[in-house]
């Protein structure tokens, strides 16, 4: 779904579906949030939301104390220019600071509450 997003050439809801999959590992049993994360999802045909979903999973599995799968640490799932997902570089100071590790290792910043849903 985040792929066809960006087929339209719709990154606003893009950015919405992957941090909507917070809110729904959230409230998954265990068994459902492992296999939500079994396998590396199909590429959305845009590295930087690639690397998105690498992070949004692995910060998922560690908010909910489960093991990320392995295939979150792959080579390319690792930005070599840093991606601040607002796209406001009066934000650059805050997403600094309020990424999760799971994010900024990856080279995407994100501002508080980014990742919080109502």
């Amino acid at each position: 779904m985040v792929g066809k997003c960006l087929l339209e050439n719709d990154r606003p809801s893009a950015l919405r579906l992957s941090f909507r999959f917070i809110e729904t590992f959230d409230k998954a049993t265990d068994e459902v949030r492992s296999r939500m994360v079994a396998h590396r999802p199909q590429t959305t045909g845009d590295l930087q939301f690639d690397v998105l979903l690498a992070g949004v999973a692995e910060f998922s599995c560690a908010k909910n104390g489960l093991l990320a799968p392995s295939w979150v640490n792959d080579q390319d799932l690792f930005l070599e220019q840093w991606w601040f997902v607002s796209g406001m570089d009066s934000l650059h100071a805050d997403a600094l600071v309020s990424s999760p590790i799971s994010l900024a290792r990856r080279g995407v910043f994100v501002t508080q509450g980014a990742l919080e849903y109502a």
